[in-house]
């Protein structure tokens, strides 16, 4: 469960005016499938002749379905990933080489929601079993091999995400049975819950300062809520025939302003909704709406994304903040199950550029520092576009199924393979200004890529 840049830049502080209206756009709609005929059987048998492995790592110990995948959030010093998958248990491994670090167990159904603190310091693992179960790092300071279980918490029927407060050990977790829960770490002492939604809490997260807590339901309707206090600041329902979503909510994205909140339907919508005036005692307010991934198909992921790349940190500073992904609050992504991704001008109200997988995508996630993004995909490919040209900018192979989740950070050019005969590790420091990729298959693998 599944990100946004603390450093702002002048435009986003600025107010951004959305008229208040519906974007409609052309869609192409999709080919009607056919059975497959001997031709495409023989294609099909040179497909898996002429199987390609991108990977420089890979990690095999879930050997089931990987649904979730996190890095640390000073990855890559430590250069460590959490995963959780169908085998009832989450792995802390290193990306370096694929070797395990650490097994997560005590859940007796999967695990679907990982989630590393803000700080790095603790690392939560979130069951259909209806158990949230932490972690703590034990250790010296420069130590990242030790970890110890910290302890189990319970409230929630089947855990559907995970979210860390954004400065401070608070975990926050949705549930299919419409609760959200709040814990204080690593006391473990619950805080509040929260009660609002009638359908399964989709998805959630704090706003950039911290101030708010936005969740969203399948039942289509999005509520702000007072963290402190668990009070409902402002909601939107799907009895107002403008914000309401087909099959309700199922992703959504928090401006780097504080502002915005963009939420993504089960049926294609995409809804833009202004929280500025919650403060001031007003009311959350539809300010757009846009309706271009095909109708029926879910809209995934969403992220805001500057188009204006700043300066990264070296490999070896201090590296960006975990939830950190953008600056600007003008232009956001969306991705979804028709294997689209869409990148939106709020200001113009328009369609920027579209980028295509052959099949649904099933996560997204923005590059710190820059204007590019990656998707993972079921057609068992991770793809890497330039949010301004919507050019490809890598294609990775190597998985033999779907790909369930993505990550994404820093290179420090430290790779371990083919190029020593697998023995040892070295450093190409012309490799170190890239990123790496981490995917989550479906055939129960995870692998590590290098975006050139």
């Amino acid at each position: 469960m599944a990100d946004e840049w603390r450093h702002e830049s002048e435009e986003a502080d600025e107010e951004l005016q959305i008229e208040p209206r519906d974007v409609e756009l052309d869609v192409t709609e999709g080919t009607d499938e056919v059975p497959m005929d001997e031709g495409d059987e023989e294609l099909d048998n040179q497909d898996d002749e002429m199987f390609q492995d991108d990977s420089i790592a890979a990690f095999y110990s879930h050997r089931k379905s990987v649904f979730c995948v996190q890095l640390h959030p000073n990855f890559p010093n430590p250069p460590i990933a959490v995963s959780g998958g169908e085998d009832d248990a989450a792995w802390i491994w290193n990306t370096i080489d694929g070797s395990e670090i650490a097994h997560l167990s005590g859940h007796t159904d999967s695990v679907v929601a990982v989630a590393f603190s803000h700080d790095g310091e603790m690392v939560a693992t979130g069951g259909l079993d209806g158990r949230i179960r932490v972690w703590r790092r034990h250790g010296k300071d420069d130590e990242w091999s030790t970890w110890e279980f910290l302890t189990n918490l319970e409230g929630p029927t089947e855990v559907v995400w995970l979210t860390w407060h954004p400065r401070g050990p608070v975990l926050v977790a949705g549930a299919s049975d419409t609760t959200i829960w709040m814990w204080k770490l690593p006391s473990g002492a619950e805080m509040n819950v929260f009660n609002g939604h009638t359908g399964s809490v989709t998805c959630g997260r704090f706003t950039p300062d911290g101030r708010r807590l936005v969740t969203g339901s399948d039942d289509g309707s999005l509520i702000v809520w007072d963290p402190s206090t668990a009070a409902p600041l402002g909601k939107l329902k799907d009895t107002d025939t403008r914000f309401a979503l087909d099959g309700g909510i199922m992703s959504l994205c928090v401006s780097p302003d504080n502002k915005l909140v963009v939420v993504g339907g089960a049926a294609g919508g995409i809804r833009v909704v202004s929280i500025a005036n919650l403060d001031q005692g007003g009311a959350a307010q539809l300010v757009g709406s846009f309706d271009a991934h095909d109708s029926g198909e879910s809209v995934e992921s969403l992220e805001f994304i500057d188009l204006i790349p700043s300066s990264a940190p070296s490999s070896q500073g201090p590296p960006a903040p975990s939830n950190v992904v953008a600056r600007s609050s003008t232009h956001f992504v969306s991705a979804g199950t028709d294997g689209r991704a869409i990148v939106w001008d709020l200001k113009a109200g328009t369609k920027r550029g579209e980028a295509r997988h052959e099949a649904a995508v099933t996560k997204m996630v923005v590059h710190p520092f820059t204007p590019l993004f990656s998707t993972s995909s079921m057609d068992h490919r991770l793809r890497t576009w330039d949010a301004r040209t919507m050019q490809t900018l890598g294609t990775k192979h190597g998985f033999t199924d779907g790909v369930l989740d993505i990550a994404v950070g820093p290179d420090d050019g430290i790779t371990q393979g083919a190029e020593t005969g697998g023995i040892g590790a070295y450093v190409n420091s012309a490799q170190s200004k890239g990123y790496k990729l981490i995917g989550a298959g479906d055939e129960g693998v995870a692998l590590v890529f290098r975006l050139d």
